[in-house]
């Protein structure tokens, strides 16, 4: 089960033209390590900014002498129709996400009675009666807290009052940045409790400075590395029960066999090693097996043959998003779609 990462305003605003969210650099990085959610409330208002910007150039373009000089059709440029064109940018959105609304209404009236008294996350000020979108924001938050199975949900926020609001809520986990998110990630990993289910299932005895790593497997389950007297193990958990487990160097050769195979025999043999332990295979090692099956030839040449197939298939339908190179992108994408 993947984390849930909410964006507020601050963070995917964007009244650029080309694309709907902003914030891009940020957005790909949780996109491999989690849920990208955003609320209504957000989404409306990046509708907003770039509503403003595009009617102001068209303005702009229309009232620009040049428009007639270079003879640019003024009926094209005042057919332009800035809703289609946003809603367009917003189908056309490469980064997923997840939309939620707030449904229940009844909590208008504690909106108001925050805004009254000036509590998070409306500001304190007396001149002022800005919060009204982010208290949405915050029961949106709350309302989604309800529905999904998650225990907790990290929210990304910038706005002061905004994460005041939040603070004390033992389920939302404030974050503003990535690195935030892999820190408090793991610590969920340092109950005592489930640190004593390891031991039990290991027998071993860590704590937790030997939890050094997690990353979603290829059924979305959250895989542990655990460093312990110069052994690692992984661990497949769900929702914080565990799985199974292994101890990495029942596998870990057998990536690098792969990947430098000079022989087809060489190339099933160690696809045949690798199978029993595909849920445990990080990001960084699938992208260097898919990055392998069309780099080496020994691995493109079979990747038709049906045990070849299933296991690169298998990495490429789950983590096709691990692929940075187009090349083997484009060549995986015509051998199993």
């Amino acid at each position: 089960m993947r984390e849930k990462v909410i964006f507020d305003t601050n963070v995917v605003r964007n009244p650029e033209i080309n694309n709907f969210l902003g914030g891009r650099e940020i957005l790909e990085l949780f996109k491999h390590d989690a849920d990208i959610v955003i609320p209504d409330t957000v989404i409306q208002e990046i509708k907003r900014q770039k509503r403003n910007s595009l009617v102001s150039n068209k303005t702009k373009f229309l009232t620009n002498p040049f428009h007639k000089l270079i003879g640019v059709d003024e009926a094209n440029t005042k057919s332009f129709d800035v809703e289609l064109y946003i809603q367009k940018l917003l189908d056309d959105e490469t980064i997923s996400f997840e939309t939620i609304d707030l449904k229940d209404h009844s909590v208008l009236p504690l909106i108001k009675e925050l805004a009254i008294l000036k509590k998070a996350p409306f500001e304190s000020g007396d001149n002022t009666d800005k919060g009204f979108k982010d208290a949405l924001i915050y029961f949106t938050i709350l309302e989604y807290l309800q529905e999904i199975p998650n225990k907790y949900v990290f929210v990304f926020a910038k706005d002061a009052r905004f994460k005041e609001a939040l603070a004390n809520h033992p389920n939302i986990i404030i974050i503003d940045s990535y690195d935030d998110f892999k820190k408090y990630g793991i610590s969920q990993f340092y109950d005592s409790y489930f640190i004593e289910n390891i031991n039990a299932v290991l027998g071993i005895t860590i704590t937790k400075d030997n939890i050094k790593e997690y990353w979603f497997n290829i059924n979305d389950n959250i895989a542990l590395l655990i460093e312990f007297e110069g052994q690692e193990y992984v661990i497949e958990t769900d929702s914080m029960e565990i799985i199974d487990h292994c101890n990495r160097n029942e596998y870990i050769d057998e990536i690098e066999n792969l990947i430098k195979s000079t022989r087809f025999v060489i190339t099933h043999r160690a696809i045949g090693k690798l199978m029993p332990y595909i849920n445990y295979l990080s990001d960084k090692e699938i992208a260097r097996i898919l990055n392998a099956s069309l780099a080496n030839e020994d691995i493109r040449r079979i990747i038709t043959d049906d045990d070849v197939k299933e296991f690169v298939g298998s990495l490429y339908d789950s983590k096709k998003e691990v692929i940075n190179d187009k090349d083997v992108l484009q060549f995986l994408k015509e051998t199993f779609e």
